[in-house]
């Protein structure tokens, strides 16, 4: 029993591990994403008169 316990929380730990990397990944690509269009915003509105 304590092996198979030792090996169920290790699953999960590399499951929370995982979707935490996954939730860093979604965080860093939407504020790139908001960086860039607040670049091309700035960048038309200098354009435009």
């Amino acid at each position: 029993m304590g092996s198979r316990t030792s090996t169920l929380s290790r699953k999960n730990a590399t499951v929370i591990n995982i979707t935490r990397s996954r939730a860093k990944s979604r965080v860093s690509i939407g504020f790139s994403c908001t960086i860039s269009e607040i670049q091309n915003t700035g960048q038309s509105q200098r354009i435009s008169p």
